[in-house]
């Protein structure tokens, strides 16, 4: 997904809430590299973005992940958005929230540095989890 895809996607998930719009789109690029950030980290099991993950800025750029990990941006910024919110928008975005911490949890056991044995080969799994694609 590209970063307009991205932003596209957050607004869909957001119903096109034209009462919160005002307040976060200025922020929505920021929300979705703060989820780049989180994914990046568990990725290469390192604490600072390395160079190869570069901040989205344009709305070309696609996250340097597995697609799959692409669609977790966007329930993340989503989750951003709600999480200020009344009672009721905070319920609603919990559920991304979960969204974003299952891949999460997914691109730990799965990709990254936690997929490479010491040589830095690949691991060979023998059962592989369901993954989405």
């Amino acid at each position: 997904m590209t970063l307009a895809e991205i932003k596209n996607q957050i607004m869909f998930q957001t119903n096109n809430d034209e009462e919160d719009i005002e307040d976060y789109m200025p922020h929505v690029v920021d929300y979705i590299n703060d989820g780049y950030d989180r994914l990046v980290k568990v990725w290469t099991k390192s604490h600072t973005p390395q160079e190869g993950y570069p901040r989205l800025a344009e709305d070309t750029d696609v996250p340097a992940l597995p697609e799959w990990t692409h669609r977790a941006l966007c329930d993340w910024a989503t989750w951003l958005v709600y999480r200020n919110g009344n009672p009721q928008k905070q319920q609603r975005g919990r559920a991304y929230y979960e969204l974003f911490m299952g891949v999460l949890s997914q691109l730990s056991d799965e990709g990254g540095a936690a997929g490479l044995n010491d040589d830095g080969t690949n691991v060979q799994y023998k059962y592989f989890r369901n993954i989405p694609t």
